[in-house]
Parts: C-alpha cells; sequence; structure tokens
C-alpha cells in the first residue's frame, strides 16, 4: 500500500498547497530526483542563530571616548561580519555613536538607552557598593532584553572595578557566557591608594585583577606598551589580558580629500606657513602637559611673534582658571566641542603637541596621537611607552623629546630652518601607519582574541 506524505513548505520544488506525492521512488515526482527515500514529516533542523555581541559602555557619558569607542565598534562588526551587536550606552554617548556611518548603517548595529551610575561616577576608584548594584542591573536588564538563545559575547568599553566584579559574577552564572573588559585610564587605579575596609579592598580594581574568572573573563587593553608596563608592575593578569590597538575611525579619515595636505596659497605649496600653528589635542589636564604646553606657547609666541600660533583643541576642566588661557588663538572653554568644530581646528594645524608626563600614560592611551593619526598631522611629543612604540612602528612621524626644553627647541628649529621635504615624508610615514590601524586592518586582530581564547562562543 502506497504512503503519502505532505510535504511542507520549506521543500524547495514547485508545488502546490496540499500537493502529494506519492512513496513509489525518486521519480514519482520531477523535483525529487536528489532523493532516494521518503522525507519524514517535520521540519528540518533550523541552524541556531548567530550569538549576540552584547558592548556596554557604563562609565563614560557624552562625548567622552566616542570617537574611540565608535572605531572600536567598527572593528567588532569588521571581525564578527554576521553576529548582532547590542550597544549599551548613556543617551548623549549613543548620539555621537550613531553620527558614525559606518554604525548607524550596519543593520546589525542595535543601540539601546541605560542610565550611567552617578555614584562616584568621575571616580571610578572609589569603591560604591551601590554603584555595584546599579552595574549588575544594568548587565542583567541588557541580557534579558537581548535573551541570547546560545550565549553570548559581553564587551565592556571601559569599567570601573565593581563593573569588574559584576560581570565577572554574571559570566560564572552563565553557562554560555563569556566576558571581555576594556581597561582604558583607569588601570592607573591599581598604583594608588587602596582602602583598608576589607570588603571594599576586595572589590577594588587591584583585587579585579587578580581574582580567577574561571576562563570566562579576560581583559583588553589598548597598547602592547600598556600590558608590556602591567607586567612590571602586576604580573598576575597577564595571562588573560589581551591587546588590541586602538583604531582610527576610518569614517572620518575619508570624510576630507585634503587630510595633511601641504598648506597652498595661491595654487602653491608654502613653506614654512605664517604662522606655523601647532595644537595641543584633547582635555587640558595636568597628565596631558597642558602646563608643559602653556609655559612654551607663552615664551616663543612672545620671542617670535606672528610666526607660530597655538591651539588649545578640547576643553578645560570645570574650576581651571580660564585666565591662563587667553593668549591662545582659540581659548578654549569647559564645554565639550562638538566632534565637526573639534576636527576643523584640528585640520588647521600643522603640527600636534603631545607633552605627555610619564606616569599616568605609562599605563594609558591618548585619543590625541590617534585623531594626530587619522588626519596625519606630525607630532611633536615627549617619549612615553605608546608614543615611543608608534614612532617604532611608523618611523619618521614626528619628533621624540626626551624632555619639556626639548619641545621647544624642536620648534625653535621649524621656523629657523624650514623642510618641506621632510614634512611631506613625515605626512606619509602617517599615512603608511594609519593603514595599520584601521578598523578594517585590526579586525583579524580581534577575531583571533575571541576565538582562541573563548573558543566557541561566536561561532
Amino acid at each position: 500500500m502506497p504512503l503519502y506524505v505532505t510535504l511542507p513548505v520549506y521543500y524547495s520544488g514547485q508545488m502546490q498547497p496540499g500537493q502529494m506525492l506519492s512513496g513509489a521512488g525518486p521519480q514519482s515526482h520531477p523535483n525529487l530526483g536528489k532523493f532516494s527515500t521518503l522525507m519524514p514529516n517535520r521540519a528540518p533542523p533550523v541552524a541556531p542563530p548567530f550569538a549576540p555581541i552584547l558592548v556596554f559602555e557604563m562609565t563614560w557619558t557624552g562625548t567622552v571616548h566616542a570617537p574611540g569607542n565608535g572605531a572600536t565598534l567598527q572593528t567588532i562588526a569588521r571581525a564578527f561580519p554576521n553576529h548582532p551587536i547590542h550597544v549599551f550606552a548613556d543617551r548623549l554617548h549613543l548620539a555621537e555613536l550613531r553620527a558614525n556611518p559606518a554604525l548607524a548603517g550596519n543593520p546589525r548595529v542595535r543601540f539601546h538607552e541605560i542610565t550611567v551610575s552617578r555614584h562616584y561616577q568621575t571616580r571610578t576608584a572609589v569603591v560604591s557598593l551601590r554603584r555595584l548594584a546599579h552595574e549588575a542591573a544594568t548587565l542583567w536588564r541588557g541580557w534579558r532584553h537581548v535573551r541570547p538563545a546560545n550565549g553570548c559575547l559581553m564587551m565592556l568599553l571601559s569599567a570601573t572595578s565593581t563593573a569588574v566584579v559584576a560581570a565577572s559574577v554574571f559570566a560564572r552564572l552563565s553557562r554560555r557566557v563569556r566576558v571581555q573588559i576594556g581597561l582604558h585610564g583607569n588601570l592607573n587605579e591599581i598604583s594608588g591608594w587602596r582602602s583598608r575596609n576589607p570588603v571594599k579592598r576586595a572589590l577594588d580594581l587591584t583585587a579585579a585583577l587578580a581574582a580567577n574568572h574561571d576562563g570566562k573573563l579576560r581583559f583588553l587593553v589598548l597598547e602592547t606598551s600598556i600590558k608590556t608596563e602591567l607586567a612590571h608592575r602586576f604580573s598576575a593578569t597577564i595571562a588573560h589580558t589581551d591587546v588590541l590597538p586602538l583604531p582610527i575611525n576610518s569614517v572620518e579619515m575619508g570624510s576630507t580629500a585634503n587630510d595633511g595636505a601641504m598648506p597652498v596659497e595661491q595654487g602653491r605649496e608654502i613653506w614654512p606657513p605664517v604662522p606655523l600653528r601647532i595644537g595641543f589635542v584633547g582635555q587640558a589636564t595636568i597628565a596631558k602637559g597642558v602646563d608643559i604646553f602653556l609655559a612654551l606657547a607663552r615664551d616663543l609666541q612672545h620671542r617670535l611673534g606672528g610666526r607660530v600660533a597655538f591651539d588649545l583643541i578640547g576643553r578645560a576642566l570645570p574650576g581651571t582658571d580660564m585666565t591662563q588661557f587667553g593668549f591662545l588663538a582659540n581659548p578654549p572653554t569647559t564645554a565639550h566641542l562638538t566632534r565637526a568644530a573639534f576636527i576643523a581646528r584640528l585640520q588647521a594645524q600643522h603640527y600636534v603637541m603631545l607633552p605627555l608626563r610619564p606616569g599616568y600614560y605609562d599605563l594609558a592611551t591618548s585619543g590625541a596621537l590617534i585623531d594626530a593619526l587619522t588626519w596625519l598631522k606630525p607630532v611633536i611629543a615627549t617619549r612615553v611607552g605608546f608614543v615611543a612604540d608608534m614612532f617604532a612602528a611608523g618611523g619618521d612621524i614626528g619628533y621624540l623629546c626626551e624632555t619639556a626644553s626639548a619641545l621647544t627647541e624642536t620648534v625653535e628649529q621649524l621656523i629657523a630652518s624650514p623642510d618641506v621635504a621632510r614634512y611631506a615624508r613625515q605626512v606619509e610615514a602617517l599615512r603608511a601607519l594609519r593603514a595599520q590601524r584601521t578598523p578594517d586592518a585590526l579586525a583579524a586582530n580581534y577575531r583571533s582574541i575571541i576565538t582562541t581564547h573563548f573558543p566557541g562562543v561566536l561561532t
């Protein structure tokens, strides 16, 4: 007696609804030639969906670190092109990220607004139990909102020590969740004061770095020099620390054809330009060397007059004496610059000055150098780990100075003995180095980190 099976809608042949096939063999229907036996009356196995990547920014708000976070998200998206990416951040921070066409135009990237804890928000070294509760709830709500069926990767772009604790507990309780923690800036907390309170001491960054996370949580730093310095100060964490160089924003890189171009007047390249424009980029902090910059700028502008102009492209911290900036070409305010205004002023510079101090920048990187690299501006910089590494990788990308006085001497030399050919070579060296720092170039690096240390999570 013949057996009849109704083929379900997923069958690839040309069938009418309800059409029946005889089980006499493969010749019973012209589209069944590839089958030697009848198919059972059930749906075929469905491939599991691609595991999502949940990215949290629970430390910074507004424009702070938004360019670097956007470039890092671009890198993640290129490393795992099939996986949905959910971004959880402050409303104003999300607005900055959405302004990045590479993210806003990617249908796999979805944005979710969260509230960043106000408990010691700018003092990440302080251990706050209320902040810990807020961060744990944010991670839980983010995970519940996405409800990953087959596990996921949680990536914290930056984190307080309590966020590390919350994420580690979450990973331990979830069989298929793995966590990656970005350490940006606040890594310097391991060198500072520690509370004598045993509870707070158990929850600070030193304890979080030393803890056994059962292979479910790893740390990510943004330069090789930072990992090297961390090994000298805190070797316990090196086995579960990876490096992903801070990428440039490739969208900005392609937004103008004139990046790094020589100054032009009436169709002719002119050198040295008058005035020679030198910019300090970023927040006006002592760690960045703003006091060094202001002292040499005031001295050189007094001695060289209109042949040189200095600009501070960033913002002053609240409470700063604003009168000290009055002589600059564009005195800063305490308000955040829009990204468009920031880029416009950066493009007008011929050099970027980075009088960075050792100490803080031994365990941190600077987006100012990445901005100079993106816009092909040769740098005049003091020697700190990641800057020296950048010169080693890129060659003649500017002037690497051993002392603050050498910064002054370099500017004097640029005015006294202009070298247009060297400036052009520096721009081309920056262009070659920039190509190594695009999200496309770094995507394979990031994918290798995840697939090597978290195998099977993002398959």
